[in-house]
């Protein structure tokens, strides 16, 4: 049985409307979501106890058509919720790898009861927007997001980077991750969704980016770099095996822990068994070894999986299990925490 409870109002107006891009709930009214606001840009935003901000730093006001930071990978990593993407932070560039012509920085928001917003001093947006993080049991290894071909015409490194966190979330080291595996497949893993650690091994999908449709599971060695800014990788993915030949990328795709994987074909969102329709671009997550899907179509939100729900309004399904639907993006307008009661 689907539980709804109304958690708060927005003190702000919001311009546009939800993302594609992943949103987290932390506790009912402590939520972080990433908004389109208008035709273009993005927003990551962070409502806590009725309070707005943007993040990694915060605004004066939301405007329309403004790129200033987003939310592309989350999880749920050895009872810690991370989260992060990056931010253009033009007058505040925290990582000496931005090239001057991006000015994009990335930043981790990390939650064990407590909310800390860790700034990358290493990386760009081009390489260390967040995806996903593994655990070994002692270390986080935080993995971005860089796509083929290894370094863009302006000289930014799109070689895949990846932060080492100990249990402190201090940074204990980087990594750079090849955009070629071992069988010649030309990489894209950016918004390529959550990493699982297993037997020695970083877990990860990872996109074709010339062969449409294909999707593959990659794994790595974890091995150090002295940082980002280094312009050669230091791991080399290995090919494991092809996941899917109909992978709709307009989706992040999730990986389970026994490395089965969800994602989007255009029209069904499969995993394992499962075929659940989604006409519009869904959330795909994974929670209490369930799937669950969810869509934002004309003005309502709807979960298909693994419950049906219906609401007015756009709303967005996180790690948990939870859901929160806003009425309306208008200042005033209310807020629900709904649990799906996995």
């Amino acid at each position: 049985m689907v539980k709804v409870k109304e958690v708060g109002r927005l003190p702000v107006d919001l311009p546009g409307g939800l993302a594609w891009n992943p949103g987290v709930v932390l506790r009912e009214d402590v939520f972080a979501f990433q908004i389109l606001p208008g035709s273009r840009g993005d927003y990551a935003v962070l409502y806590a106890r009725g309070a707005v901000v943007a993040l990694a730093d915060n605004v004066r006001s939301f405007e329309r058509d403004v790129d200033y930071s987003n939310i592309t990978g989350s999880q749920i990593a050895g009872g810690v919720y991370f989260f992060g993407g990056g931010e253009v932070a033009q007058y505040n560039l925290w990582s000496p790898c931005s090239h001057p012509t991006e000015l994009c920085v990335p930043w981790i928001g990390v939650y064990d009861g407590t909310l800390r917003v860790l700034k990358v001093p290493s990386g760009s947006c081009a390489n260390m927007n967040l995806t996903g993080v593994a655990y070994d049991g002692k270390l986080y290894y935080a993995v971005g997001g860089g796509n083929y071909p290894p370094y863009g015409p302006d000289g930014l490194i799109h070689l895949t980077g990846v932060v080492v966190l100990d249990k402190y979330f201090r940074i204990r080291g980087y990594g750079l991750i090849d955009v070629v595996d071992t069988a010649g497949n030309r990489l894209g893993m950016y918004r390529s969704g959550p990493k699982i650690y297993s037997g020695g091994w970083i877990y990860t999908l990872a996109y074709d980016v010339e062969r449409r449709g294909a999707l593959y599971l990659e794994r790595v060695r974890f091995r150090p770099s002295p940082d980002l800014c280094q312009r050669t990788p230091s791991m080399r993915p290995e090919y494991v095996s092809t996941v899917a030949e109909d992978f709709d990328g307009s989706a992040a795709p999730a990986l389970a822990d026994d490395l089965s994987a969800a994602y989007w074909d255009g029209r069904h969102v499969k995993w394992r068994d499962a075929r659940v329709e989604a006409p519009a671009t869904p959330y795909i997550r994974i929670a209490s070894g369930r799937l669950v899907v969810a869509y934002n179509d004309g003005g309502e939100f709807r979960v298909e999986s693994p419950v049906k729900y219906r609401s007015r309004g756009m709303g967005f399904v996180d790690w948990t299990g939870a859901a929160i639907v806003f009425e309306g993006f208008g200042r005033g307008s209310k807020i629900y925490y709904v649990d799906l009661e996995l």
